[in-house]
Formats: structure tokens, C-alpha cells, sequence
């Protein structure tokens, strides 16, 4: 079971993929900012490239840490999977708001959309873990008891599931 500080430390890296997701996607949203002010002339292929940074950005990042020996293929692809749908969802997010409210609402609403998808996968990964020790206790606690109740017969503990036989 890792220690507190391990596991502090394994949290502080993931803060800065989200960090480097959200910039691919806030430049994203300045790219059409910049469109609509007129700083920029529009054209296809910068909405076709602008729209796909944030996933190019995030696949590369997830395959250099497998390249690397950080993370296993099949965590890599997870967590690239975990990344690109929680920035798919702040993008439509900040599309809907630039609709709604104009260009300078999508970047903070793409944000906003990013932060309440962390908190809440936080919590439940929060409460997933309580559950997985709880559970783990409660079995602890069970194989104490069995392992009490044979010492007091005199007999050696059986593992679970088995019993003396021929004994009446």
C-alpha cells in the first residue's frame, strides 16, 4: 500500500497533463477568439488543426510516457481515452457557450466544465476507494474471527471454505 507522500507526489504529476490540456484547449477557443475579432483571416484547415491540438496533444503525451517506461500500454491508452473525453466535453462546453455568450465565455466555461469533471471523478474515485478498504477490513476482520473460534477448539485454523471431517 503506497505511503501519503507517495501518493501525493503520483497526484501532483497528473495535475500537469490536465494543465497542458486545458492550454491546448484554451488555444483552441483563442484561435476563433482571434477569428472573430478579425485578427485573423479564417480559413479551414486552421479549425480543422485548431480543433485537433487538444488530441494530438494528449495522444502524444500519453505515448511518450509508455515510450518511457512511466506507464504500461494498456494505462497509456486509458488514460488517453479519460483525457480526450474530458476535453471533448469541456470544448463542447465552451462551443455552446461561445453560442450563447459570445467568444469570451467559452474559455472560462471550457475550464469551469474541466474543473467540475475532476472534482467529480475525484469524489468517486474517493469513494471507490473507501469502499475497497471497508470491504477489505470487513474480510480481515471475518479471518480473525474464524482463526479465534478454531484456536479455542485446539484445533489449527483451516483456510476458507474448509472444515474437519470425522471428528463427531
Amino acid at each position: 500500500m503506497p505511503t501519503y507522500g507517495e501518493l501525493v507526489q503520483k497526484y501532483q504529476k497528473r495535475q500537469k497533463a490536465h494543465i497542458a490540456d486545458s492550454v491546448a484547449a484554451g488555444l483552441s477557443y483563442a484561435d476563433n477568439l482571434a477569428v472573430d475579432l478579425g485578427l485573423m483571416e479564417e480559413s479551414g484547415l486552421m479549425d480543422a488543426v485548431s480543433g485537433a491540438l487538444p488530441f494530438v496533444c494528449i495522444a502524444v503525451t500519453e505515448q511518450m510516457k509508455v515510450i518511457l517506461g512511466k506507464k504500461t500500454q494498456k494505462a497509456g491508452i486509458s488514460d488517453g481515452v479519460q483525457r480526450m473525453l474530458k476535453t471533448g466535453a469541456a470544448m463542447s462546453v465552451g462551443a455552446i457557450a461561445s453560442v450563447l455568450g459570445g467568444p469570451a465565455a467559452a474559455v472560462p466555461a471550457a475550464a469551469g466544465a474541466r474543473l467540475l469533471i475532476n472534482h467529480y471523478r475525484s469524489k468517486a474515485m474517493l469513494n471507490l476507494r473507501i469502499q475497497e478498504r471497508t470491504q477489505r477490513l470487513q474480510a480481515l476482520r471475518q479471518r480473525r474471527d474464524q482463526f479465534s473460534a478454531a484456536s479455542e477448539e485446539g484445533r489449527i485454523a483451516l483456510p476458507a471454505g474448509m472444515e474437519w471431517i470425522g471428528e463427531e
